[in-house]
């Protein structure tokens, strides 16, 4: 069964508005080597962190993703609960602020200010969460991330057809390599005999010595070998794309194919062909650059 192709970036947006509370999410995605989460949940929901950042990386598989929220709900509590005071921290701090100012001698200056920042001092306590507002919230959250996924796979759809140009112009180009062999099999031979005729007289050339030596040189120049593998990796590259387009699978592959173009192109010792290498690289260089993005 054939897997869509999922670009690593995107966005998903979700909200559900009822009586009582509105709940929005956002996600964005960019690429990472794995899944990471910054998920950022108001303080009395973080007991949500653990359940929600394991049904997104289920989801979303990879990729540095940024989920925030934006919570409006009834606080249903009386007013006199809604904000909380600590006397006593304010107390301590007040006085410890006023003994610092008498031993040094420095005037204290709106202390009230500087109370109130203190930690614990004012706070509006915890709020009672209904297990429907947990459930909206989670369900939002899964919302947001299929939107997301639908996002990928738009875009990763464009990234599979150009994959597939790329790879369909390599292998046009191992084509004329492959129509360019006999040329250089020719030009290997002229230049043995030439660099031979340089040194010697052609009257003392052992005709079937040097056949057998050029023979030799050619066998060290091979590159069926290598043709032939990276007509096999195009392949594979090929049906792993239309089967199973994961990035890291695809990026194993190019680079197995780069090997191949590297051998090549040192051993095919030949100019026209050469030239050839350096193209299909550049385009290698190419679908590494769209891998990277694929899921």
């Amino acid at each position: 069964m054939s897997k869509q192709i999922k670009s690593m970036t995107g966005f998903g947006k979700s909200r559900w508005e009822g009586d009582q509370a509105t709940i929005s999410c956002e996600i964005k995605a960019l690429n990472g080597r794995y899944f990471e989460a910054d998920i950022r949940l108001p303080r009395y929901l973080g007991e949500m962190d653990a359940l929600i950042r394991k049904k997104l990386g289920e989801m979303l598989e990879r990729g540095t993703v940024s989920v925030s929220y934006s919570i409006r709900w009834e606080d249903t509590r009386p007013p006199e609960e809604r904000v909380q005071v600590n006397l006593e921290v304010a107390q301590s701090h007040y006085a410890a602020m006023k003994k610092i100012s008498d031993s040094l001698s420095i005037p204290m200056n709106d202390p009230l200010r500087d109370i109130i920042r203190v930690p614990d001092v004012i706070n509006t306590g915890d709020k009672e969460v209904p297990e429907e507002l947990k459930s909206k919230v989670l369900e939002v959250t899964l919302e947001a991330a299929t939107q997301l996924n639908e996002f990928r796979i738009t875009e990763g759809r464009a990234t599979g057809e150009k994959l597939k140009e790329l790879v369909k112009s390599i292998s046009d180009d191992l084509t004329i390599i492959e129509h360019e062999e006999d040329n250089r099999r020719e030009a290997l031979r002229e230049r043995v005999y030439g660099n031979v005729l340089e040194h010697v007289k052609e009257s003392n050339i052992d005709e079937n010595r040097l056949e057998q030596e050029i023979l030799l040189y050619l066998d060290k120049w091979d590159i069926a070998e290598e043709k032939q593998r990276l007509g096999q990796h195009i392949k594979y590259f090929n049906e792993t794309l239309d089967k199973e387009p994961t990035g890291r699978k695809l990026n194993f592959i190019s680079q197995e194919m780069g090997r191949e173009m590297n051998t090549l192109g040192v051993k095919s010792n030949y100019f026209l062909m050469q030239e050839r290498v350096v193209q299909m690289k550049e385009k290698l260089e190419q679908i590494k650059e769209q891998v990277l993005n694929i899921v």
